[in-house]
């Protein structure tokens, strides 16, 4: 079983990270926290919307989202905060 430290350690896993304009970059973002992972295509439709989301894909049973983005238009934490936001009633 995970501790609370572990869980967040693999919360955010950015692989690839690269600033040129252009570049894609790739990130894995846990989603267990949120209440959106019961609705994949509006998260999914939700992210594809903003500029720098080249693509995202959430596997739903392992609550995890995999994103491709431009690093130089969106960072990972801000494609996390969008989640975020996203999630509040």
């Amino acid at each position: 079983m995970a501790t609370v430290a572990q869980h967040r350690t693999r919360e955010v896993e950015a692989v690839n990270v690269t600033a040129r304009r252009g570049q894609r970059a790739r990130g894995v973002l846990d989603l267990s926290w949120t209440k959106l992972i019961d609705r994949p295509a509006l998260l999914e439709e939700k992210l594809l919307k903003t500029s720098g989301v080249i693509a995202a894909e959430i596997n739903a049973f392992s609550h995890r989202i995999i994103v491709q983005f431009d690093p130089s238009l969106k960072s990972l934490d801000r494609i996390k905060a969008i989640i975020k936001a996203g999630n509040e009633p």
